[in-house]
């Protein structure tokens, strides 16, 4: 069916009428008499030639449009949602359910309306795919909410009458399946797959841990544990890494599908991302015993970060550097305060470079020239010979005295000129290798480092030391340029050896606490840049800058297993050039298991890549990062445990399938009980209207119309001689 119609120019009409009338009256004033004389009938053809003629040009004037309405008659369509997870073995009767599943494939779906609908069969877990042969009942997680998203997107141009999903209702992933069907706007006609059948089983559902601990310091492991059938038995808890039981305790179950928590507090033996497993023994007509079992991961650092911090003098740069070291369990450190008159009670800085090599990290806090000197032989073995790093924070005592030759070579300024100390009132600004750079975080968010330091307090003063060596990272300068035009380095990093060296020249560094907190503020701030400092010296330069991991080392069977890459080049900054390639293969070693994917950029310096669907076990990776011709390699492990997605439910099943009908404006029935499913349901036919414009202005037929009117007047007039 086609509905034409004709639009023209509103205004252009009406002038289009006035000269039309115009032009009609002057024409039949023309042809009125004519010379010599000619038959009436003649001179009608003549002038009613040029009367069109003129018509037509005055309507494309008006610029009409023809338009045409082709109407098509749509058949409805419904789309029938199985359940396809591991969850529906689970169900009571399952036999039974499994036949009346196959019964509704085969078409005994209970429609009502038009008899044209067309019924359309999906499975569904994790995500939808089009039905093919049988149900396997083997999906490791249940998405619904992702599946009718995905639904939506097939059935964008579809007249899709009703959404039928046969289901359990334990869901555990994805988009929350409301607010996606709310989207989708049709009705969603549920059926009840369930309920679960009570089975004896146990099954820990949680395990809640820390992600970082401590060599030889106890960590407090917490479960979750549920029970059926066992109610009042004790049994064993068993904590393992490496072969090796580090923690052992009891629970007594309390049954009646009822959950419980208990905590273990364990010690970790060894430091390293190290893998745990906590299990409970499996007992006779257990149904399930793979779920007796979860692995988990930790960081096992050693015991505590040693620091010796050394400061010149007494001040109040001391007192707010201590408080954060005693405020945190990551770090242990001596104080030395050099004082000639031997009244402070504090340790001596250690003479040699043995007892220094001791420390994980050394902070010298405004040190006089003078007084290092006896030092510096020290710190250039510590830095040199054991590769461990110093924090230089720079004051007015520094400025005191000439740096000699040898604590030149450890700081990162050029010349040999005598430091300077000027107050000033400023914000640092970052440079491009300062904005990227770990050390420089004090923010909650890495998205504008520069826009984080603007608002903290103002530095009220600054050491001028000279031009960086070119070894040196500038990582923040003066934002006034010196009379030369030159910006002054204020904090730098570089490398004495294999040591790390880090100089900040701008202070006073406790008023960013102090004058925060005044403010309204909290003061974290200092306390994360204190941190961000000390993380960055303490940790190997290459892990930093090349990072490629999985977000996890234990995953859940049917979890997706993401990684991400994170890169930057020697100055910090983000590498937005290369590609990584990443190898994922099973411990058996079997290359024709190995999976090899192409990481995806997501910003500069950033790469994902995400795998579906692995078969639980432990797994190895390698990846390959190629710029050039340099290729860079990581490697590591990481593991897919038994417990699957599928064992924990986050969705009530009966209240949520209920919720999901009643909202959209569908029914709710059970599997073995589902004739009444589509009462009052609407499955008619649709019009699909599709609005086909053609603007007529320039189109050749009017054009070729007018010419050939024209020319036939001209033709006419021509032949008989009229003037």
């Amino acid at each position: 069916m086609t509905e034409l119609s004709i639009s023209l120019n509103n205004l252009w009409i009406v002038v289009s009428i006035f000269l039309a009338i115009a032009f009609f009256l002057f024409i039949a004033f023309y042809y009125r008499r004519t010379n010599p004389p000619l038959k009436k009938s003649i001179r009608i053809f003549l002038a009613l030639c040029r009367s069109v003629a003129i018509a037509l040009l005055l309507i494309v004037l008006a610029e009409p449009v023809l338009s045409y309405v082709v109407i098509r008659q749509i058949d409805p369509h419904v789309a029938v949602l199985f359940d396809d997870s591991e969850s529906i073995r689970s169900v009571e009767n399952f036999e039974l359910k499994r036949e009346a599943m196959d019964v509704l494939l085969s078409g005994g779906l209970p429609t009502a309306g038009d008899e044209k609908t067309i019924t359309d069969f999906f499975a569904f877990s994790d995500s939808l795919r089009p039905f093919s042969d049988s149900l396997a009942f083997n999906g490791k997680r249940t998405a619904l909410g992702d599946c009718i998203n995905e639904l939506a997107d097939e059935y964008r141009e579809v007249n899709l009458r009703g959404v039928v999903v046969i289901s359990d209702g334990l869901l555990n992933s994805g988009t929350n399946p409301l607010s996606a069907a709310a989207e989708l706007a049709v009705p969603f006609y549920t059926v009840d797959a369930g309920p679960q059948r009570s089975s004896r089983d146990i099954r820990i559902v949680k395990v809640i841990h820390d992600d970082i601990a401590y060599k030889d310091r106890p960590s407090t492991l917490e479960l979750e544990v549920e029970s059926r059938g066992f109610e009042g038995v004790t049994l064993p808890i068993r904590v393992r890494s490496e072969g090796k039981t580090v923690a052992s305790g009891e629970i007594k179950l309390s049954g009646e599908a009822s959950r419980q928590r208990t905590s273990i507090e364990f010690v970790p033996p060894s430091t390293g991302v190290k893998t745990f497993s906590v299990s409970l023994p499996s007992q006779p007509e257990e149904e399930l015993v793979d779920n007796n079992k979860r692995s988990f991961s930790m960081k096992v650092l050693k015991s505590r970060v040693k620091i010796l911090l050394a400061a010149g003098y007494l001040n109040w740069e001391l007192t707010f550097l201590k408080r954060i070291l005693d405020n945190s369990d990551d770090f242990d450190y001596d104080l030395t305060v050099f004082d000639r008159s031997n009244r402070l009670n504090s340790a001596a800085f250690p003479s040699t470079a043995e007892a220094l090599g001791e420390y994980d990290l050394v902070i010298l806090l405004d040190y006089s020239p003078s007084i290092l000197a006896s030092k510096l032989a020290a710190l250039n073995s510590y830095l040199k010979d054991h590769g461990k790093p110093v924090l230089f924070i720079l004051g007015e005592e520094f400025t005191k005295a000439f740096p000699s030759k040898d604590l030149r070579e450890l700081l990162p300024f050029d010349g040999n000129a005598k430091p300077l100390f000027r107050h000033d009132d400023f914000h640092i600004r970052l440079t491009e290798q300062g904005r990227h750079h770990p050390a420089m975080q004090v923010g909650s968010s890495t998205l504008d480092v520069q826009e984080s330091w603007n608002d903290l307090p103002p530095f009220e003063a600054y050491v001028v030391a000279g031009k960086e060596k070119d070894d040196a990272t500038v990582l923040a300068v003066h934002p006034e340029p010196t009379r030369e035009g030159k910006l002054l380095p204020l904090l730098l990093a570089h490398r004495v050896g294999s040591g790390k060296v880090l100089t900040i020249g701008a202070g006073p560094l406790w008023k960013t606490d102090f004058l925060s907190r005044g403010r309204g503020g909290t003061g974290e701030e200092y306390s994360r840049f204190i941190h961000s400092c000390i993380r960055w010296l303490i940790t190997s330069e290459d892990l930093e800058r090349i990072r490629i991991s999985p977000d996890k080392v234990v995953f859940r069977s049917g979890e997706k297993v993401s990684f991400t890459a994170s890169l930057l080049d020697d100055s910090y900054q983000p590498i937005d050039e290369g590609s990584v390639v990443l190898s994922v293969y099973p411990d058996s070693g079997l290359t024709r298991d190995t999976l090899v994917a192409s990481m995806v950029r997501t910003a500069p310096g950033k790469m994902t890549a995400n795998l579906h669907l692995l078969e639980a076990g432990d797994y190895g990776y390698s990846a390959d990062f190629t710029v050039g011709d340099s290729v860079s390699q990581v490697t590591g492990s990481f593991m897919v445990e038994p417990f699957s997605l599928e064992e924990e439910a986050f969705y009530e099943k009966e209240d949520l399938l209920r919720e999901l009908a009643v909202a959209s404006g569908g029914n709710y029935a059970s599997l073995l009980s589902m004739d009444s499913l589509f009462a009052n349901a609407e499955l008619s036919s649709s019009e699909k209207r599709n609005l086909k414009e053609h603007p007529l202005t320039h189109h050749w037929l009017i054009l070729l119309i007018v010419l050939a009117l024209l020319s036939v007047e001209w033709a006419v007039r021509k032949r008989l001689q009229l003037m």
